[in-house]
Order: C-alpha cells, then structure tokens, then sequence
C-alpha cells in the first residue's frame, strides 16, 4: 500500500523539482520509505529523498535536474510486506528492461510467485511488487487475469516502448492522469493533488461533474474529477501509452477495458448450496487479506458484514484475543450508537474491542473539516471525520492494516433503498402476492415505515419524480450556470437500471461501491493505514451477483443469505437486526459547531459565487444550520481555494 507519481516530458524532459513536489506531497500514503528513478535514452538513474532508507545510498533527486531524461516514477512506501529495503520502489527487473511503481496488494501474491518459481523465475525478494513484475514481463498484460487484490501500477517497458498502466477491477486503488503537451506529456498520481503540483497547470472546477454532485449526490461514475482537466482510470481497465520510435511524442493511447462483472441468476442452485458456497469463498477471501508482516486489526461497526468478518477473521487465529476491532461510539445519540452490537461480537468471539468517542467539535472542526477535504478531493459528510479519527486510533494502537466490512450491502443488498428495486422486480416477474407479503415483512424488519416504503419505491422506480426532486433541490443554491453543465446524458443510464441484475453491475461498478471506496482509500492513507475489504474480494462478487434477489432480500430482510451464512457464528441479536447503521456519525451536532463568523466568511467573497447563489445559502444556513447543501458548497468553495481552481 502506497503512492505513487509519475512525470513525462518528451519535449523538456523531466522537471524533478516537480517529481519531487508530487511524491512529497502524498508522503501521507508512506511515510516509510522513498523512492525515485529517472528514465531516458541513455540509462536508468535511481534517486533518493529525504525519507529514503539510508543503506540504500542512493543520490538525492534534488541534485538531479531530469533534463536528460523523458520519464520519472516516485514512490511513497508504507511497508506491509517484506519491511526489509528489498521491496524499496520503483522497482526493476535485473536486465533493467521492465520498471515499475506500484500501489496496492495482491492477495494471492504466494499463489503466482509459486506458479512463476516452477516455470523457472527466481526472486531476490519476499514483496508482491516483484510478483508483479515478473508475471508482467512472462505474461504481459495477461498476469492481471492471474491477480486477486487491488492495485494501480505503470510499468515502463523498454522492449515495447510504452508505459502500462493499470488499475484493480473494482477500483479500490485510485489512478489520475493528466494527458497533454501537444501529446508530449502524461502525469499520473495517487492522489489530484499531486498532478496540481505541476506549475503552468490550468486547473478549472469541472461544472459537469459538480452539478451531477449537487443534484443527484453521484461520483466517480465515470472518468471525471473535480478538476476538469485531471481524469481518473476506470476500475478494471488498463491505459496503454505507446511513444514514437525516437520518443518525441506519445503515439498512441489506448485505454481498454479487461474485466467486467457478468451479471445472471442461476436459479437452479439451493440455499443450503448457496450458503456453503459463500462460507468457502469468504473464508479464502479473509485468509488470503491476513497476510502481513505487520500487526493487522478490524473496524467493528456492530452490522452484520463487519461483524461476520470479525468472526471469520477469529476463526483463522490461533488466539482470537490478539485481534484488535475498533468502534466509534456516541453515547446519548442513539441513532447512531452500535457499540452494544460490537460489543456483543467482542464478548463472543473473544477478540480485543476498542471503544471510541470521536469529538472534532471539541477539537476544532473547521481545520477538521478543511483537512478532510484536502485528502477526500471532493465534497463530503462531516461523518467521515469520525470514521477518520477511529482508524488514527488504530494506527495509533500499533494497527498497520485494517480490514473492514464495505461491499457487503451492494453485493448482497443490503440497503434499504433495495426494497423498492425489489418491489419492482416481483412484480415484473408476476410474484404480486410474494410483492405484497415481502412489502408487509419488509415495514417489519427494516427502519422503514409502509408510507416510507412506498415513496422509496416512486422515488426509484420513477425517473420524473427523482429528476424533479433532484433539480428543485440544486436549483435553490446552484445558478444557471451551474446547471447547464448537467450531463443527463451521462449518469441517467447509470441511475435508472433495468433490472435487479443491472441495478446490482451499476452499484458495483459505477454509482455506489466506485463512490465508496474513494472515499476509504482516502480515509486509510490520511492515516498511513492500508485498508483490506474482504466482502469485495471479486471472486466473491461474482458469485454474489449469480445469487437470486429471493435469496438477498426474503420474509422482509436485507442480506438475507449472509444472515444464514453467519447464524451460527453470531449472536441472534446481531445477525437479526434491523436497525441498520454503519458507522454513522451524530452529523447535526457537528455542522452546528462551526462558529457563524467562519460560515460567513464563505458566503462573503466566494470565489465560486457564479456557481451558486451565496445569498439564499447564507439565508440556508440561518434557517438551518446543519444544512448539507450549504456544506457542500463550503467544501467546493474550500477546494477551489485550496486546489487554486478557476471557475
């Protein structure tokens, strides 16, 4: 788990100074280590920096000016694997034919190192980087179909004269780029605010993708950033860069997709087969993303998924008391208060259970909320700052690698949201009587009320009344200007699926799990902690999505075959419970902590004012101070200030 940077110029060479800016400025994402190489007609150059391990000896990049050379890699490190100076990167192979920079893991990195050994490939180190390496250089672009993990990487191939890169199928690890120059230049990053490093970058608010923000509360469906210039690789896709013969300029770019989730029920198979075959493949999931050189631990929210991981975590250990499982917990607030469901799976399973208040209103929430936005790059809730402060706890507690329970909801429908898809589903198939009786369970065993379930059911069921809902709420503070950007064209397909089987290849793929995961792999790396999801391993994925909507949904629950998964593993309270949560965070409480003179300052001298209308959101914010839309342009206005964005 790291960061990483690229830089090529075929017209001006390198500027290292902004190699150098790039990498420094993630130092977040790996603080152990440091790594650089200039590459160019002549030879490879491998640097250091100030974090560089010194038994490396390796010259410092400052003393370097690049010019000579077309292309540079920098890499953060944050040591999981092999903490020796052995996986130090970018990486080479011993010919100096194939160089790499790579974040990420790969689960089954044992797996492929065996397969590659007995074809003959010998290792000088115990890191999947290398694994990598070696099955791209005997497999081409064909070993990603051999990995099981997450991962963005590029590999300069000298033989082939291009860059690959390469991003995870579900996306789990973020890709930037920048292509320009007159097809002389490509910048790629971790993280937008690396490739903003680059001076003479014109950086303006992409008015596409934030009024599909404001609107409908939808991103990362497609390659678009805040920042309109900057694009982001899709998930499951590779980017192939192919340079002129005397590298002057970039001749082909080809972006290809090469995976994509198959979507079908198999309806032929039981329950009782249906629940043998998730155990088994969730077993291996959690067994293959305990590997580590370093301590690992478990965020424990009290909800099914993350406390059938717990379980499943402690059935692999010799001693289940060693795990470590932490949980935010807010007494007084009830909505939001879980810790006696995770305290519950603590007791049961045996493990160690950290209990944790978060309180940036105490602590200063508005530097809370500007460095929030610094490391999310996007508009956000306020409960990220909780779900942030308990993963600093862990960090804090010795805890490198964090495995949590996201994806289960979108794989086994898990949201409430759901029923109205479901709803819909029987009653397209001609099951109006099961329609009735699972609508009637359903106002039983979930949050929800009758009337709530039925407006959940028009609000997705009919695109006129989510579109209208959408657009009178974003046109009472976003201007015209604004909202002729909207790209129905875009996110309507997205949004509006089919069927439960295209609702389910939309929420993991372009408009829920993509949004989510952006948002974890931010929150993690802000605290040099590497995130591992087992519910989004996607050999369980696939099999998620061939398991019938009867199966996920039935006598009114949610998640239906994974509470029958984990019966027996769990207490009855826990895996029957309805009240859904999931490290929520008392949000109304801390909006109304923010002093008025700083919300002021906001509306006064914005510099997105032709973006959204500042007066009504300042009478917004008086009405109610714990409004979202008001935050939301806070936090876009925070960006372009702190990304120095044109509007």
């Amino acid at each position: 788990m790291c960061g990483i940077s690229g830089y090529m110029d075929l017209k001006r060479g390198v500027n290292s100074a902004t190699l150098l800016a790039m990498n420094r400025v993630i130092r977040h994402r790996g603080p152990d280590d440091e790594g650089y190489v200039l590459i160019g007609n002549s030879g490879i150059l491998g640097c250091g920096g100030n974090d560089t391990l010194k038994e490396l000896r390796l010259p410092d990049i400052r003393t370097e000016n690049g010019r000579e050379y077309f292309l540079g890699f920098g890499h953060r490190r944050l040591s999981i694997l092999d903490l020796t100076a052995a996986g130090h990167q970018p990486m080479m192979t011993e010919d100096g034919q194939l160089v790499i920079v790579f974040n990420g893991e790969i689960y089954n990195y044992k797996e492929v190192r065996r397969e590659l050994e007995e074809s003959g490939c010998r290792f000088r180190t115990g890191c999947d980087t290398e694994v990598v390496l070696q099955a791209y250089k005997k497999w081409g672009s064909g070993c990603l179909e051999r990995f099981n993990g997450m991962w963005s990487f590029v590999i300069w191939d000298q033989p082939g004269n291009l860059l690959f890169c390469s991003r995870d199928r579900l996306g789990a690890k973020p890709f930037h780029y920048f292509l320009g120059g007159g097809g002389t230049q490509f910048l790629f990053g971790s993280e937008l605010k690396q490739i903003c490093q680059v001076k003479g970058l014109r950086k303006r608010l992409d008015k596409a993708f934030l009024a599909a923000d404001m609107s409908f509360r939808i991103s990362d469906y497609n390659e678009r950033t805040m920042i309109s210039c900057i694009r982001a690789l899709p998930p499951g896709h590779n980017m192939i860069l192919r340079l002129s013969e005397e590298r002057t300029v970039i001749r082909d770019v080809k972006t290809e997709r090469y995976w994509d989730l198959s979507c079908g029920y198999e309806e032929e198979t039981g329950l009782e087969e249906w629940v043998e075959r998730i155990r088994a493949e969730f077993s291996r999931s959690v067994a293959w993303r305990l590997r580590s050189d370093v301590p690992v631990g478990a965020l424990l929210s009290g909800g099914l998924d993350s406390s059938y991981m717990t379980a499943e975590i402690c059935s692999h250990l010799d001693d289940p008391s060693k795990l470590q499982t932490f949980t935010t917990s807010y007494p007084g607030h009830d909505k939001v208060e879980e810790w006696q469901f995770a305290d519950l799976v603590n007791t049961h399973c045996g493990c160690q259970g950290y209990r944790y208040t978060p309180h940036p209103e105490k602590q200063g929430i508005e530097k809370e909320m500007e460095d929030l936005l610094w490391h999310m790059e996007m508009p956000v809730s306020i409960s990220l700052a909780g779900v942030r402060s308990v993963i600093r706890k862990a960090r804090e507690a010795g805890c490198k690698v964090i495995l949590n329970g996201q994806c289960g909801d979108e794989s086994w429908l898990g949201y409430e949201r759901y029923y109205a898809f479901y709803f819909q589903y029987l009653a397209r198939n001609g099951k109006l009587k099961e329609a009735v009786k699972e609508s009637g369970l359903a106002g039983r065993h979930s949050g929800l009320t009758l009337r709530e379930l039925l407006l959940y059911y028009m609000y997705f069921n009919f695109p006129v009344v989510r579109n209208a809902r959408a657009l009178r709420r974003a046109g009472r503070f976003c201007t015209k200007k604004l909202m002729r950007h909207l790209r129905m064209d875009e996110f309507c397909p997205v949004i509006y699926p089919k069927d439960m089987e295209d609702l389910q290849y939309r929420e993991l793929t372009g408009t829920q799990l993509t949004h989510i995961v952006h948002f974890d792999d931010r929150c993690y790396m802000a605290e040099s902690v590497e995130s591992r999801i087992p519910f989004m391993d996607y050999r369980l994925v696939e099999l998620a999505v061939k398991v019938p909507a009867e199966l996920k949904i039935h006598n009114g629950y949610t998640k239906y075959i994974i509470r029958k998964a984990c019966e027996d593993r769990l207490p009855a309270e826990v895996v029957w419970r309805t009240n859904k949560m999931g490290f929520e965070s008392p949000v109304d409480l801390w909006y109304r902590s923010f002093s008025r003179d700083y919300m002021m300052s906001m509306f006064e001298g914005a510099v997105t004012k032709e973006l959204f209308d500042t007066g009504k959101l300042r009478e917004m914010y008086i009405n109610n101070p714990a409004s979202e839309d008001v935050f939301y342009f806070i936090q876009t206005e925070l960006f372009a200030r702190k990304f120095h964005c044109e509007v």
